[in-house]
């Protein structure tokens, strides 16, 4: 077929993952993976499922009338819009398998180790290492691979903040995948000249800076509680500070509803140590 073995290093992620989780919890760590980056449950609203399609279109139009508006409209080939439809479907089953891995396994423990901005920065940095070889084995040029790297560091941090915004939704990062595949197919010469992808770069660092400074920040998730810590009980009453002058009041009997171990534990949880 032509093609370099590097563009079917796709499937790494998903299968690393998989070996990773299957050494862990068997074969059902493997299936909530793979449910998981399918899966529309969260917390996502119409508002974030819009920002995931149309954030990269956005930012290639953006590219579009820049370069237009400095008198260099791109041009070259491209993929026929009529193709588009192939495209989404080969692109998605792809971006799934490599978003298994970048944020459906590797997300959750690079962000609660560096926050939000780390994990995003250092998904980024890997994800367009991840690429360089490729890009060499294309025959692209150093000036173009800087503007891709650069872009795809930027966009990875968008693509985590809407992993926030959505109550982690991994699929939000499958179709923001997806979007920056198909378009960069169709845009006229976005891979034979550099300055369509130094401009993007270029757009795209500059709204993940907006986003991450002026924004209102993300909404950290974390687990309920660590293993093992003990739920805190609120006192029944209130102390009340003592009157010297005023009889005695016999203590009232704790009410059976304060005991917090009078029911089984959740499913998943570890029930805490006594309370005591």
């Amino acid at each position: 077929m032509g093609m370099p073995l590097s563009a079917f290093q796709f499937v790494l992620p998903v299968a690393v993952a998989s070996f990773l989780l299957f050494r862990e919890e068997g074969g059902r760590g493997v299936r909530r993976l793979l449910r998981r980056t399918v899966s529309v449950r969260g917390a996502a609203r119409p508002g974030c499922w819009a920002l995931s399609v149309l954030l990269i279109p956005a930012l290639f139009l953006v590219t579009y009338g820049l370069l237009s508006a400095a008198g260099a409209p791109p041009t070259g080939p491209h993929s026929p819009l009529a193709s588009v439809p192939l495209l989404l479907v080969l692109y998605a089953v792809a971006a799934a398998a490599e978003e298994a891995g970048w944020t459906g396994y590797l997300l959750e423990p690079l962000r609660e180790r560096w926050g939000t901005l780390g994990a995003g920065l250092v998904i980024g940095l890997v994800w367009a290492a991840w690429h360089v070889v490729a890009y060499a084995q294309a025959g692209r040029d150093a000036a173009w691979t800087a503007g891709q790297v650069l872009g795809s560091v930027a966009v990875r941090g968008l693509m985590v903040r809407l992993y926030d915004s959505s109550g982690g939704v991994v699929l939000t990062a499958v179709v923001v995948h997806t979007a920056i595949n198909v378009v960069e197919s169709v845009f006229p010469g976005y891979t034979e000249h550099a300055a369509p992808a130094l401009v993007l770069g270029a757009a795209a660092s500059l709204t993940a800076a907006l986003v991450t400074f002026l924004g209102s920040g993300s909404r950290a998730v974390h687990p309920l509680r660590a293993r093992g810590e003990p739920i805190p009980v609120r006192p029944a009453t209130e102390p009340v500070p003592a009157d010297p002058a005023a009889e005695p009041v016999p203590a009232r009997p704790v009410a059976a509803t304060a005991v917090r171990r009078a029911s089984p534990p959740p499913a998943g949880r570890t029930w805490p140590p006594d309370d005591r």
